[in-house]
């Protein structure tokens, strides 16, 4: 049985062999805990790297939006769609009219800055108020965006990692973006022998994420034995379970809401690999021949 692990945003310039790894020793720590020790064959799991890839797609194909989220300078869809996008995230984070205005009173007051878009303030008022920073918040903005609004940005990675998936039965992990690529990739492969998916960390559930999805949702035809999902409630990106009415599917989804990822933003994959259920539903799905 493979396994493959599909990673998120922010991984451009690393070592795909070094990240791997990393990501072997988070689910080994996550088995350890139920007293399971796994020592995989490195041909037995597949890591598709699309990092690089991204962050050159997004300098040719994601400008107006770099312009956007960094510069302040507004291009009316593009605009509108991050917007929708970061209220979102600013209503799971607890943001509040007020909390805009105490975040950016200091920055207004001394630097003019009054005039600058609702994206720039409701990033600063987020960083006030959740584990997320507002420098990374705004990277993990522009590389969903970028994905899911360019289409020569999504083929091109969804074509990379469709040519990694296995001919044999295999476990699927997605995190974060790799949740929502892995949902693109895995609808349009046909062969039935992806025995399961995890996804962890997934903003699937964000309503201007799931606009852009095909519709209507459904389970990928090609996975034979459901969906597993796990997020920490304090995860502000992924705090939505994979249920109704944020994203029902048939059969159901089962989530995990109990995790307590222990990582800077309560984002980080080695918090969600390390937690126990879901090392556990992961090796249990490898085990289940």
């Amino acid at each position: 049985m493979k396994l493959v692990l599909l990673h998120g945003r922010a991984q451009q310039g690393k070592n795909p062999s070094e990240l791997k790894k990393k990501w072997i020793e988070a689910l080994q720590v996550g088995l350890a805990k139920s007293n399971i020790t796994w020592q995989p064959n490195d041909s037995d799991v597949i890591f598709p790297y699309y990092g690089d890839l991204l962050e050159q797609l997004k300098k040719t194909e994601g400008e107006n939006v770099e312009n956007v989220i960094e510069k302040g300078e507004t291009q009316d869809e593009d605009d509108e769609i991050l917007l929708e996008l970061l209220e979102e995230i600013a209503q799971n984070a607890g943001v509040k009219p007020k909390d805009i205005q105490d975040a950016n009173q200091e920055l207004v007051v001394e630097k003019g800055l009054e005039n600058h878009p609702l994206i720039l303030k409701l990033l600063r008022a987020i960083d006030k108020k959740s584990f997320w920073s507002e420098k990374a918040l705004a990277a993990f903005t522009h590389d969903v965006y970028c994905y899911l609004k360019y289409y020569g940005v999504r083929s091109k990675i969804d074509k990379l990692v469709k040519d990694e998936i296995p001919t044999e039965d295999c476990v699927w992990v997605g995190h974060s973006l790799g949740s929502v690529v892995s949902y693109n990739v895995l609808g349009q492969h046909t062969p039935k022998n992806i025995k399961k998916i995890i996804t962890v960390g997934s903003p699937l559930g964000v309503k201007s994420i799931k606009r852009h999805l095909d519709a209507p949702l459904k389970m990928p035809g090609s996975v034979l034995n459901g969906w597993y999902n796990g997020y920490d409630k304090l995860d502000i990106v992924s705090l939505y379970p994979l249920e109704k009415p944020h994203f029902e599917i048939n059969p159901a989804i089962e989530n995990n809401g109990n995790i307590d990822n222990f990582t800077s933003n309560k984002h980080g994959i080695e918090g969600y690999l390390s937690d126990k259920d879901v090392a556990l539903s992961i090796y249990n799905a490898l085990m289940d021949n």
